[in-house]
């Protein structure tokens, strides 16, 4: 079997292989962004931050 029919023959399996990766990478990417969205707020809300002031 040569390269352009065995090429022709893993089409489909590489469209699959493709269309996979982008709903992967793009659930992660959402995923990603929503917890960096999320998370700040809810440790500066609880976050004791100590005085940097002096007092004499």
């Amino acid at each position: 079997m040569d390269l352009k029919a065995a090429r022709d023959r893993n089409s489909p399996a590489d469209r699959l292989a493709l269309a996979t990766m982008m709903i992967c990478f793009l659930a992660t990417g959402a995923l990603l962004i929503t917890t960096l969205a999320r998370t700040p707020h809810a440790q500066v809300r609880d976050a004791k931050i100590p005085s940097t002031t002096t007092t004499k």
